[in-house]
């Protein structure tokens, strides 16, 4: 049985893009990325949803320029996070890819920004805690189009 969408105003809609980026500048703050910065986070995150891109894609993807990119790239190469591989049927195309060492990081940062979050359930009732990890199911929906993505990254942050 369908329901019927529930109209949401601008300022509850305000109020919990709001509470969220608190949210997680908190986790952020407290499991802080161990020297990575953000954009190269952001990188290994959409590379390890995505799988390879070109410079071009990422770049818009990320919202950033493309020499930007190709910086942060170059950068994270040179660190052995990403790597970047030709394309079988045009070698003047290059993909960028996550490295083992790129899904181990981003895994250490994702473990030890759930082991923040964790603790503040803590802070929680339990009520408040199965509340919350309904909505985060139901936000998975709204960001990611497939579950199969929310599984894989699940068992490689374990």
């Amino acid at each position: 049985m369908a329901r019927e969408p529930r109209d949401v105003d601008a300022d509850e809609a305000f109020q919990f893009v709001l509470s969220l980026h608190r949210l997680l500048r908190e986790l952020r703050r407290a499991a802080p990325p161990d020297g990575l910065p953000r954009t190269q986070l952001l990188v290994l995150a959409k590379l390890s949803r995505s799988g390879p891109l070109r410079i071009g894609a990422l770049a818009a993807e990320v919202g950033c320029s493309q020499p930007t990119a190709t910086k942060v790239v170059h950068a994270m190469e040179e660190a052995g996070l990403v790597a970047r591989g030709t394309d079988a049927d045009d070698r003047r195309v290059s993909y960028v890819h996550v490295t083992q060492p790129g899904r181990r990081r981003l895994r250490a940062v994702v473990r030890d920004e759930s082991e923040a979050l964790v603790e503040r359930l803590g802070e929680l009732d339990q009520d408040e805690v199965e509340l919350l990890l309904k909505a985060g199911a139901v936000m998975r929906r709204l960001v990611e189009p497939e579950p199969a993505d929310v599984r894989q990254i699940s068992r490689e942050t374990q």
